[in-house]
């Protein structure tokens, strides 16, 4: 009973938002925690972009406002995979005031990308942008894409943790809680990952003679978590947790 109290009191004082993954919120104690980074890290093809999506999308199905940042693409290519793939229309909802969404074609962005900018004047500059547009739209959710390209140009150590760390700053600052998709093909993700509040990492290898995805909680702070490794399956409806492992 007494630790039943217990737990009802912490979740209390530390909100959760839930994830919108079925099988995910089971792992880390209810979803994460409101106001902080969490990163989600995968090789190509293994769901984060979905994954990402489906907690944005779930959100505003809730009430809650989102937004997403893709620094290094149009925008046109998540809605027209979202909506074919699983009937997300992030562009009536965008239209609707549900969402907000920055791409490259943003004035800042698209200066950074058409003239040769020092790597760290571009994170600083991104970073003032992530805090313009939180200020004025104030969403709930936020979701950014892959960064660590332009992580990975940046060449000292300490100034790359100095630069995640203001970034996180402000986004923790502005109370949104935030999924930023990392990828692994530039070797930078430990540097996101260690200045998270959590890391949730995705996988797809072959085992026999199927390719299967899957999901391992590698921290989250503040929670207890399931230290076990499950198959992610992805479907018409979107992404979830299976309880199944990957090994035989």
């Amino acid at each position: 009973m007494m630790e039943r109290l217990i737990l009802a009191a912490q979740r209390s004082v530390f909100p959760r938002s839930k994830s919108g993954i079925p099988g995910y919120d089971e792992l880390v104690g209810g979803g994460f925690h409101k106001g902080t980074v969490n990163t989600i890290t995968g090789s190509s093809g293994t769901g984060k972009t979905v994954f990402a999506s489906q907690f944005i999308q779930y959100g505003i199905n809730a009430g809650e406002k989102g937004m997403i940042i893709t620094p290094s693409e149009s925008s046109e290519y998540l809605k027209r995979e979202m909506m074919s793939s699983f009937g997300w229309d992030f562009s009536a909802m965008e239209r609707e005031g549900k969402l907000s969404i920055v791409d490259v074609t943003d004035p800042v962005l698209r200066l950074q990308k058409s003239i040769d900018v020092d790597p760290v004047e571009f994170l600083i500059n991104f970073r003032k942008l992530v805090e313009r547009k939180l200020t004025e739209v104030k969403p709930a959710r936020l979701f950014i894409d892959d960064l660590t390209a332009f992580f990975m140009a940046v060449e000292a150590p300490f100034k790359v943790r100095s630069l995640t760390d203001d970034l996180f700053g402000v986004i923790r600052a502005s109370g949104v809680t935030a999924l930023i998709t990392i990828g692994t093909a530039f070797g930078t993700n430990q540097f996101l990952e260690y200045g998270a509040d959590s890391a949730t990492m995705l996988s797809r290898e072959r085992i026999g003679n199927n390719l299967i995805r899957s999901i391992f909680i590698m921290k989250m702070r503040g929670s207890k978590i399931a230290n076990s490794i499950r198959v992610l399956d992805i479907s018409d409806e979107g992404i979830a947790v299976s309880s199944l492992s990957p090994y035989p």
